[in-house]
Order: C-alpha cells, then structure tokens, then sequence
C-alpha cells in the first residue's frame, strides 16, 4: 500500500532548508504533499498564492510531490491529502522541545496520523524563512538560501539584493511598508 506523507509550514518564503526536507520525504514516502498555510498570526512577506506558486516551481522535479493550500490545522491538512504521515522538520534541540509537543497533541486530535520528525542536514539547518526576511531587510542577498525560482521571483519584484553587483533591494521599503499597515 502506497504511504502519503504532508509537510506543512507556512513557507515565507521556501528555504533550501525547506528544500532539503522536501526532498527527503520524497524519497522516503510514496507521495509527498506540502501543504502551504496560510497562517493569519504571522505577517507575510508573500502572499499565499504566491508561496503556493514558487513551491510548485521549487518542487517541479519531484514528481511524487503536490503543493497545496489550506488553512486550518496540520492534522486537518494531511486528512484531506490523504496522508497518514504528518513530516516535520526538526534543527536542533531548540525545535525538540516543541515538535514534541506538537506530535503529542497531534496525536490525541488524530491518532490514525503518524509523525515522523527529520533532521535537517547541517549545511541547511540554519536556514529558516525569518532569517531570509532579516536578510532581505537589510538589502543582503539570498541567492544562496533559497531555491532558483524563489530568488528569481525576489529579483523581479526588487526584493532581493543583486549578488553580482550588490546592489539593493527594496524589500526593507516592502516590508516596513507591511508593518506600517498593522
């Protein structure tokens, strides 16, 4: 019997980091579903539309591996993939703590959902989608972060810095602009 896995996060924007994972449970699971959330809580510097899109583009040469959206909780999300898997990447023993947590209580809500925590390898395991933001803040590049299509969707709408001529991006504008409209 095929295993469907979900990997869900809100992806603001894909890191290799993300990447890296993704390709993992790729290899591991049957089918791969990510799952972009949508997540109201945290300001966005890419809408979710656009984190869906650069995720199918990241991800194109995967072929057991689907993005979708969906807003709601993890457990929610993988039932309706179809996942008994829920995939959750873990950096270090500061996620420990709180991935634990969370396969707990997503076991009491879904118990037929197994989680299955991986690693993240040490060359990505610093690489999280806030420093990306910080990064862009200040008009430094990424280019070594982020999947291709990411960093060209960043270089086309003036949020990341040239790394071949340094020059700025206006992603500080863009997202001071984000936080002046709270």
């Amino acid at each position: 019997m095929a295993v469907k896995a979900a990997f869900c996060g809100t992806f603001d924007p894909v890191t290799n980091g993300h990447l890296a994972l993704i390709e993992r449970a790729a290899a591991q699971f049957d089918f791969l579903t990510v799952v972009v959330s949508p997540n109201s809580s945290k300001q966005c510097l890419l809408s979710a539309d656009e984190r869906r899109t650069l995720l199918e583009q990241s991800v194109a040469h995967l072929p057991n591996v689907s993005v979708m959206q969906f807003e709601g909780l993890a457990t929610e999300a993988a039932r309706k993939a179809g996942a008994s898997v829920l995939v959750r990447g873990l950096r270090g023993a500061v996620d420990a703590d709180y991935e634990y947590n969370m396969a707990q209580m997503n076991r009491r809500i879904a118990p037929e959902i197994e989680t299955v925590l991986l690693f993240s390898d040490p060359e990505t395991a610093l690489i999280s989608s806030s420093n990306v933001r910080e990064l862009l803040r200040y008009h430094l590049p990424v280019d070594d972060l982020v999947p291709l299509p990411v960093n060209a969707w960043l270089q086309e709408q003036s949020l990341a810095a040239d790394t071949d001529t340094h020059q700025e991006s206006a992603a500080g504008n863009h997202l001071q602009s984000k936080e002046e409209g709270k």
